[in-house]
């Protein structure tokens, strides 16, 4: 049972607490005047029978009210007057039995001139409990539709975003495979220790698991990884310088967040045909907004060359996606170009690592880029 309905008080709770409130505020109002009189002990018997036959009569009322929920609001308010009043009478018939059995000096014929404004409050009461009893149901109707619809906007979320975790890894692997190919022919070496490279980041990847966060310092050890196994197909042609503001490295930030953006200004770079290619990663704290800046020499490469050989063009729109499923509108990505400089920048709330959004890893690979 899900632990919001556990919380919600049950039927009768409420019923007898109503019923008990009803019987006290009946007292309270006339006890003075009995008191007086030296009636209080039948005002308190009278009040009292009088608060039980409403608990008993709404209580068959509800056999009957369950059935028509859920429906439509025009047929319980018919039902609810219909029953009020029918009830109500009953409720007055019960009232008289009871007072000509309890007093001795009682007798009914001397007030039935009064037997039809008794009914009437008796059913404006019932009727008041019938509104009351409609009113709690459908609240609850709508809350766990509301529950049902959060829960499943939630799955969705979570489907999504672990849609979008996943297909980065195929879109690396996809990369360095085509990588590794050009390699083995002219430098089977380098093609050698690129499939290590590999190895160890896929490794350091499953150990991850499926976490949508992760510390920034495993974040970071991932992309050094990446750059790793880029350095080694293009060497001297790659230059990269990682810059990480101190106090940075516990706060959390989404898993293969900045791989792709590195990824990208690698291809970006290669794509302008200038060499070689200088990629820059810079984060910074300031205040509650954690800043990602990722750099590089040359122009946006245009969409027909971002979907060729050197990529299937998930990266950017990825990331993008991926922001805006976890932070809504408290991230921002933004794009710029000038200068011969290629930048993307991230902002993200500033939120520190727990254990408690996932296991970490303490097998981070080493750092093998220089600079890095």
């Amino acid at each position: 049972m899900d632990s919001r309905a556990a919380s919600r008080p049950s039927f009768w709770p409420m019923q007898f607490g109503g019923w008990g409130l009803y019987a006290l505020l009946l007292i309270v109002t006339f006890l003075p005047a009995a008191a007086s009189d030296g009636r209080a002990a039948h005002l308190l018997i009278a009040k009292g029978s009088r608060a039980m036959f409403g608990l008993l009569l709404t209580s068959l009322m509800r056999l009957g009210y369950q059935r028509l929920f859920p429906g439509g609001f025009t047929r319980q308010a018919a039902w609810a007057m219909v029953t009020s009043a029918t009830f109500g009478v009953l409720w007055m018939v019960l009232a008289e039995v009871w007072a000509t059995w309890l007093y001795d000096t009682y007798n009914w014929r001397t007030n039935r001139m009064m037997f039809a404004r008794s009914a009437l409050d008796y059913a404006v009461t019932l009727l008041g409990w019938s509104g009351l009893y409609f009113g709690i149901k459908h609240a609850r109707a709508w809350q766990d539709e509301r529950e049902r619809a959060l829960k499943a906007d939630t799955l969705a979320q979570e489907a999504r975003l672990a849609s979008l975790r996943h297909q980065v890894r195929p879109h690396f692997l996809f990369n360095a495979l085509t990588s590794v190919r050009a390699l083995i022919g002219e430098d089977p070496a380098r093609a050698k220790r690129m499939v290590t490279e590999m190895a160890d980041f896929l490794r350091f990847s499953l150990q991850k698991g499926d976490s949508p966060h992760v510390p920034l310092e495993e974040e970071l050890a991932m992309v050094r990884n990446y750059l790793s196994i880029e350095s080694v197909r293009f060497e001297e042609k790659l230059d990269v310088h990682v810059s990480v503001m101190p106090g940075t490295e516990r706060l959390s930030v989404p898993a293969f967040l900045i791989q792709p953006l590195v990824d990208n200004a690698v291809k970006h770079g290669l794509a302008s045909g200038k060499l070689p290619v200088r990629v820059r990663l810079g984060v910074t704290r300031e205040q509650d907004v954690l800043r990602i800046l990722v750099e590089n020499t040359g122009v946006w490469a245009p969409p027909a060359r971002e979907m060729g050989p050197e990529g299937t063009g998930t990266g950017l729109r990825n990331v993008r996606e991926r922001l805006a499923q976890l932070y809504a509108e408290r991230a921002r990505l933004e794009t710029s170009e000038e200068e011969g400089w290629v930048r993307v920048r991230v902002e993200l709330p500033a939120q520190e690592w727990t254990p408690i959004l996932a296991e970490e890893s303490h097998d981070a690979p080493a750092a093998r880029v220089a600079g890095g």
